[in-house]
């Protein structure tokens, strides 16, 4: 990607973001529900090519939490967003025409940061919605080098999520990655409690295998013992185990997905996720009194033959 093309590309975005942020701010995902209380959730429903669907109705969906049906209203989602990208993508610059056009897409109701893993974690950019800021930050998504070592993708991760939250903004976390990232002592739970409580939908776009590939380490040294060689394995085997709690069971609970794709068809699938995003449902209810809140939600549907994605865990 070079500089002619941000240049070329992203005024677009300028223009939409120009004239945007300025309307009120309504109540968070993340906010602590109390009785009485209103809640609110953010839900995606799509078609199984990934077309959204916008014509349901609060009669189409039914909400429980804590086992007991809520009765809710809906609206298109209009909440500000908040996005945190991270791109670990080993420095090849494969996923940067995807992010420039998913922040365009965005560019009129969000402010965003990145993240870019070689081998550290390193915010390059903190959240903004000014258009010269993003086109400067997505330019350092490019092409950044060769790296063969494994990236600290679950340190990075860790980092963004304890920013992610903010009043009146509906958060997102997008992580695009390429596998074999390192080892780390970063753990699982810890990162999905921070992110549940952040109240952000979590999506991860890998590259087709990414879910394959083992962690990378430092290695031990060949004259290590037979023990030390056995506890390494097992160590490899905790930090996979904790990569896939989160990458897995992250979108899962939030609302996101998980997807893998080949690296040539990124940016069709980040513009896909982005008109998924734009057109999603605002769900609110509000607790009736004497119920005590639960950090459990069960969304479903009545519309038959689509895929909705809505979160599981939310903020109590």
């Amino acid at each position: 990607m070079t500089r002619m093309l941000l240049a070329r590309v992203f005024p677009v975005a300028a223009v939409v973001a120009g004239a945007c942020l300025s309307a009120g701010l309504s109540v968070p995902i993340a906010a602590a529900a109390q009785e009485g209380t209103p809640r609110k959730i953010f839900a995606s429903v799509v078609t199984k090519e990934g077309v959204p669907v916008t014509d349901l109705t609060a009669a189409d969906f039914e909400v429980k939490e804590g086992g007991k049906v809520q009765t809710i209203s809906i609206k298109p989602a209009a909440t500000p967003l908040r996005v945190h990208i991270i791109v670990s993508d080993s420095g090849t610059g494969a996923y940067q025409l995807g992010v420039l056009r998913f922040v365009q897409a965005l560019a009129d109701r969000a402010e965003f940061a990145f993240t870019s893993v070689l081998v550290q974690a390193i915010r390059t950019t903190d959240y903004t919605s000014n258009p010269q800021e993003l086109g400067a930050g997505i330019e350092k998504l490019g092409r950044r080098g060769t790296i063969t070592g494994g990236s600290q993708l679950m340190d990075g991760i860790d980092q963004a999520v304890k920013d992610l939250g903010a009043p009146g903004k509906h958060p997102i976390l997008l992580v695009l990655r390429m596998g074999n990232e390192e080892a780390s002592t970063v753990s699982a739970s810890v990162i999905r409690e921070a992110l549940r409580k952040s109240g952000a939908t979590m999506y991860v776009v890998s590259r087709s295998g990414a879910s394959k590939a083992a962690p990378t380490s430092a290695g031990t040294a060949s004259g290590a013992s037979t023990a030390q060689r056995q506890m390494d394995d097992a160590e490899m085997a905790d930090t996979r185990l904790n990569l896939n709690l989160v990458i897995g069971d992250g979108p899962r609970d939030s609302g996101g997905f998980q997807q893998e794709i080949p690296l040539t068809t990124a940016a069709p699938a980040l513009d896909q996720l982005a008109n998924e995003i734009k057109n999603q449902y605002e769900i609110t209810y509000t607790l009736p009194a004497g119920t005590k809140p639960s950090d459990k939600v069960q969304v479903s549907t009545k519309r038959k033959n689509v895929v909705l994605r809505a979160p599981q865990k939310i903020a109590n």
